[in-house]
């Protein structure tokens, strides 16, 4: 319907014109459901309840006079209570797009109030005691704008005197010693690691050619047996032939009978052996 308004979940529906009593607001808060609106007689007007987002970007000093820059966000939005939708629209309605800026100069104001308050190691160490300080300590002044801080969180501490960096030279330098004792050691056992490995390798090649001349030796000992064995054989088969043996027999009688020589000599000449028995010459 023309005359049907129905807000967003992250909006407030304001309807002024209607007569309201007491302390309540000068206008009607709707959320949440539909509201018929009069037209010519009331007006309707949307205020966002959704979340927005403020950076803060701020110079500070600390208690010791050191000059910081301190970069934070927060985020923020309307309450949900009516007295937080009234006060917000008040002040906000026209406007709602300047309220990340108002939320910014509220915070800022209270984060220089309390880094002055505290030294750079503090604000180093303990950067979420800083921003939950800022948040409690603006608490009053965020609820009178209707304004609810969800969160607050420091991203950055930064300083042009180079002092945090002397603060840090100590612990990077003991730091960086460390690394470089950690990597001598591991050097040095990756070297033994290496000595180990290639003694390993040494002892296992030494012992392999230990055993493969071992077994050289052994088959070069078989061939000279084998070698041996067949010699023995031919020696045995040649003095068991039949010829060999009726020869070496004749020869052993000729040795053994000298007549037997003389008559063997007397026929190489030619000397008829009954001749030479009657003394012939």
């Amino acid at each position: 319907m023309l005359f049907w308004h129905v807000p967003a979940p992250n909006e407030a529906l304001l309807i002024t014109g209607s007569k309201r009593r007491g302390t309540e607001a000068p206008f009607r808060i709707v959320t949440g459901r539909g509201v018929f609106v009069l037209p010519i007689f009331r007006k309707a007007s949307t205020l966002s309840l959704a979340l927005r987002v403020s950076e803060i970007i701020e110079d500070c000093v600390t208690v010791q006079g050191i000059r910081l820059n301190v970069q934070a966000v927060a985020a923020f939005k309307v309450g949900d209570d009516q007295a937080s939708i009234a006060n917000a629209a008040r002040r906000f309605l026209t406007e709602q797009d300047q309220m990340e800026e108002l939320v910014g100069r509220v915070l800022s104001g209270h984060l220089r109030s309390i880094v002055g308050a505290l030294t750079v190691e503090e604000i180093i160490r303990e950067r979420d005691r800083l921003a939950q300080e800022v948040t409690e300590g603006s608490h009053s002044e965020m609820e009178k704008l209707g304004l609810i801080l969800d969160a607050m969180q420091i991203q950055e501490i930064a300083d042009g005197s180079g002092y945090i960096d002397n603060i840090a030279a100590p612990y990077s330098a003991a730091v960086a010693s460390q690394a470089r004792i950690a990597a001598a050691k591991s050097d040095q056992e990756a070297f033994e690691r290496e000595q180990q490995a290639a003694a390993l390798k040494a002892q296992y090649e030494r012992d392999t050619a230990i055993k493969h001349a071992g077994f050289q030796a052994e088959v070069e000992e078989a061939r000279a047996r084998s070698g041996r064995s067949a010699r023995r054989g031919q020696l045995c088969a040649g003095s068991d032939h039949p010829a060999n043996g009726i020869g070496a027999a004749a020869s052993r009688v000729g040795r053994a009978a000298p007549g037997g020589r003389r008559a063997a000599a007397r026929r190489r000449r030619g000397v008829p052996a009954a001749h030479a028995r009657r003394g012939g010459p």
